[in-house]
């Protein structure tokens, strides 16, 4: 009975110190490109107001943003396709058409990349191209092509604005948020 009682202590000792062990995986496994607002006249990053986006053919819950307003989004990519696609529905009054809808489809190429043993491995992207609808989208730029886990903006997204200084100087039959 002491050998068993001894036996228990050591393994129960020995479990303590594992999971005290501070040299595991600390960093962030996620690769995922940031996507910031900007408008399309002024260049300046925007608050877009009412946002809906969700991923297009996404499984379970896609949706990233829903009914609020954001100046960015983080839009994640799927390891196992080489494109994906997200839908950006505009929840003001009177934009709130599925008509209206803006779509970013981004083509990349994906690589399984080794971390370290208490990591493992994770994913990262390399952009090949980007491809947008137009209706209050003006172009996406590509910040920089290659996504890993730094938490940096890698795409813009320029949208045509109106600033109260332009609704009275101009009507255009352009579309504005």
């Amino acid at each position: 009975m002491g050998k068993i009682l001894k036996l228990i202590t050591a393994v129960v000792a020995a479990a303590c110190c594992w999971s005290c062990n501070t040299s595991g995986c600390l960093q962030n496994q996620s690769s995922v490109p940031l996507a910031g607002f900007f408008s399309s006249s002024s260049g300046e990053a925007i608050l877009v107001d009412s946002l809906y986006i969700f991923g297009i053919g996404a499984p379970n819950d896609s949706s990233l943003i829903y009914g609020r307003s954001a100046s960015m989004v983080y839009l994640p990519l799927r390891s196992s396709a080489s494109s994906t696609a997200f839908c950006i529905h505009y929840m003001q009054q009177a934009l709130a058409n599925p008509l209206l809808n803006d779509t970013i489809t981004i083509d990349y190429a994906s690589e399984a990349k080794f971390v370290s043993e208490e990591c493992g491995a994770m994913y990262c992207y390399t952009i090949n191209s980007i491809a947008a609808t137009d209706h209050f989208i003006d172009s996406v730029t590509v910040i920089d092509p290659y996504i890993d886990n730094l938490d940096i903006m890698r795409l813009k997204i320029y949208f045509r604005v109106q600033t109260e200084d332009e609704d009275e100087e101009e009507d255009t039959d352009e579309p504005h948020l």
